[in-house]
């Protein structure tokens, strides 16, 4: 077993106790609490055990704050980074979902918005495809539409006006 990466002492340790306490991100306050319980001489199972971390995630977290201090624990995410429309144009699409029916922006034959209908439209509008369908429902969602998945018909079964033709044709017999 290797050396130590670090040994923390008491003001270190007091630092910790204050980031932690100030901390609101749970993955930040995990990567804390790694490293002042490590840098603290808790063995390294416990440490893995009690933070749910791997032995490597722990030891690069601790280089980590050896080269950049407790700022290099931190989260390097800025947020808000997977918008691919600005508030402007989620209002223009809201608005055209509100007045227009893709039939009547000559998008598809429907009458009412679909998720496919909506892709076809962002796309046309900004050039922006998303990955995954569920960006689309929350387009919708935020548009004031709801999603909506379609009604399964079933083909074998007859309708309720058929079995009741059907049965006042048997009546008469």
């Amino acid at each position: 077993m290797g050396k130590r990466q670090i040994d923390l002492t008491e003001a270190e340790i007091r630092q910790f106790r204050q980031a932690e306490a100030q901390m609101r991100e749970g993955y930040e306050l995990r990567r804390l609490q790694a490293i002042r319980l490590y840098g603290s001489g808790v063995r390294l199972a416990e440490i893995m055990d009690l933070v749910g971390a791997g032995a490597s995630n722990i030891r690069q977290w601790a280089m980590t704050y050896r080269a950049e201090g407790i700022a290099g624990l931190r989260s390097k995410w800025q947020g808000q980074n997977a918008n691919k429309l600005t508030a402007e144009q989620r209002a223009f699409v809201k608005a055209r979902l509100q007045h227009y029916r893709p039939v009547d922006l000559q998008l598809s034959d429907g009458v009412y918005w679909t998720v496919s209908d909506l892709r076809v439209a962002v796309e046309q509008w900004f050039g922006v495809v998303y990955q995954d369908e569920t960006s689309y429902q929350r387009l919708l969602h935020q548009s004031g539409l709801s999603y909506q998945r379609t009604a399964k018909v079933y083909r074998s079964k007859p309708s309720a006006v058929a079995v009741a033709q059907f049965e006042a044709e048997l009546e008469k017999k």
